[in-house]
């Protein structure tokens, strides 16, 4: 049965999309953080704080990726 696997799988597909996310989770992490520090309101220092935690999210896979092919599993 098909489902979500963690750490995913290592295909070059996998890579690259965790590579593009990366990118693009941190550019929204930075224009939102920059916002939030500008404005001090509540909602974009929200959507910063969920930003990080989905760029982390996809470093984390990106490294668990690479660690797994270096192992040869």
């Amino acid at each position: 049965m098909p489902g979500i696997t963690w750490p995913p799988r290592d295909t070059d597909r996998n890579r690259f999309l965790c590579r593009v996310q990366v990118v693009l989770y941190a550019l929204v992490t930075l224009y939102f953080g920059a916002f939030a520090l500008a404005s001090g309101a509540l909602l974009p220092w929200t959507i910063f704080t969920i930003a990080l935690a989905a760029t982390l999210v996809a470093g984390v896979a990106l490294v668990l990726m690479r660690s797994r092919r270096r192992s040869g599993s």
